[in-house]
């Protein structure tokens, strides 16, 4: 997810080349893999909110979203705020300043009716919605499944328009977990249903190769056109993510991934605004999009903000107020090394590639 808000430096469209090595790498990272890797969080959200509705009721639900999710939307757009008043300040440039009205700051520190400052934060702010709206989207499923799930694929693909949601697709894949857990879907239901969609992945990822290569601009496509192929690539990469996670399981990159979990909220914040103002930096010395050097810092800039978040949660955690503002009141974890793999027998050996919540 990352890869898609390094900064490219120009103002061309990046799609607009001619297809080199490096523009195909560039084009599976940022907009096959980063446009889609949210997809399967948002199946998940939805399969946990019904048990969560279970447990704490609405009332309980909304307040603890909004203290996990609305609270970091606004410090760290606050944080992004302050850092480019700064920077106005020390070079006088204040393009990036956001309009100081009321919509215009709703927008700034809430994504209300646009991107906010910090501007992957718009996730948190639909993923609000979509706990708020969970309750009714539960009693629609409970009854009437196949119309509810036919009416948000609808409004994935024309309600845009509507500001309910910045990415009105979140909605349906949020709904698709929760109607995965209303049916009580079993493990291997579940890995079957991948496989399915894994197939499909392939598919669509040959249709948007050729689309890059033949230089077809989204942008430039029909809406809906735009959004069913876009959905498509999404919902099948959940599958294909499915897969992955289980085919990781027990490996020793599964061990690094549990080791980074708890800094991973904390990286999804803090990257964007390091990217927007390292890669001022990072540009001087490497060049914009198209130059030799600038793989450079396409893969560099997400290691050195995943290293600033360990760094930086670690340096916040010992302050509740901070921890509370800018992780959602989660503590940092104490600070050790990677834990190493431990042996498996084949008596304990998973069986299946990924563990279920009851």
């Amino acid at each position: 997810m990352m890869f898609v808000h390094v900064p490219p430096g120009i103002a061309e469209n990046v799609y607009d080349r001619d297809a080199g090595f490096f523009d195909i790498v560039y084009f599976i990272f940022s907009r096959l893999l980063g446009l889609s890797s949210v997809s399967l969080l948002s199946v998940v959200s939805g399969y946990f909110v019904v048990a969560t509705l279970a447990k704490s009721g609405f009332a309980k639900t909304a307040i603890s979203k909004l203290r996990t999710l609305v609270v970091p939307l606004v410090s760290w757009n606050l944080a992004m705020l302050a850092l480019l008043v700064i920077y106005g300040l020390l070079t006088d440039k204040w393009q990036d300043m956001p309009d100081f009205s009321a919509l215009g700051l709703a927008n700034a520190m809430l994504g209300l009716t646009g991107w906010p400052l910090d501007i992957p934060l718009w996730f948190l702010r639909d993923l609000f919605v979509c706990c708020l709206l969970s309750p009714l989207v539960y009693a629609g499923l409970k009854r009437f499944p196949i119309a509810v799930i036919l009416l948000l694929v609808a409004y994935t693909l024309f309600g845009e328009d509507l500001l309910v949601l910045q990415r009105p697709q979140l909605l349906l894949f949020f709904a698709l977990g929760m109607w995965l857990r209303i049916a009580a879907t079993k493990p291997e239901t579940l890995d079957g249903i991948s496989r399915v969609l894994a197939i499909g992945l392939v598919v669509m990822v040959g249709i948007f190769l050729t689309l890059r290569i033949e230089r077809v601009l989204f942008g430039h496509m029909e809406e809906a056109l735009r959004l069913s192929l876009d959905t498509l690539l999404r919902i099948t990469m959940a599958g294909g993510f499915w897969l992955l996670i289980g085919a990781m399981t027990g490996s020793r990159l599964a061990a690094l991934c549990k080791w980074l979990e708890p800094y991973a909220f904390f990286l999804f914040c803090s990257h964007a605004i390091l990217f927007n103002f390292g890669a001022i930096i990072m540009r001087r010395l490497f060049g914009n999009y198209g130059s030799d050097l600038f793989p450079v810092t396409f893969f560099t800039l997400p290691v050195i903000a995943v290293v600033c978040a360990v760094a930086g949660l670690q340096i916040i955690g010992r302050s509740p107020m901070l921890l509370f503002l800018f992780n959602a009141g989660h503590h940092a974890p104490a600070f050790a090394r990677t834990p190493q793999k431990s042996p498996q027998t084949k008596s304990d050996a998973p069986k299946s590639g990924v563990k279920y919540p009851a």
